[in-house]
């Protein structure tokens, strides 16, 4: 509702969020666990601030990101010729097969990729 009809919210700490339209009326929602576990919904206590580094460590920077030896594109372009030489290799085989038993020379049953017939 806020991000597309205008509507605000503020969250407490204890789980209630304050809800207020577009024309500024106000609505309180408490969550469900308030009223059937009260002690859950009780803050345990405050965040500490974060501290900011004191020293600056940009200066004794030595090691750096890795850099690609290839581009994106070039490495999806070698991984598709890949794929297809496979599938052309795939392709390939069982049709050799086939030129094969037809000039006589029966494929031998050990390099039969093929389902069983049933």
């Amino acid at each position: 509702m806020k991000t597309f009809w205008g509507w605000r919210d503020q969250q407490l700490r204890d789980g209630t969020v304050i809800w207020t339209s577009p024309s500024g009326d106000t609505y309180v929602t408490t969550p469900g666990s308030a009223v059937l576990f009260p002690g859950l919904c009780r803050p345990t206590g405050g965040l500490a601030e974060p501290v900011a580094p004191t020293e600056d460590r940009r200066a004794e920077r030595s090691a750096m990101m890795p850099r690609r030896r290839r581009t994106r594109e070039q490495h999806r372009a070698r991984r598709v010729a890949a794929e297809r030489r496979q599938n052309q290799r795939a392709r390939e085989t069982p049709r050799d097969r086939r030129v094969d038993a037809h000039f006589g020379n029966a494929p031998n049953a050990a390099d039969d990729d093929d389902p069983p017939p049933f």
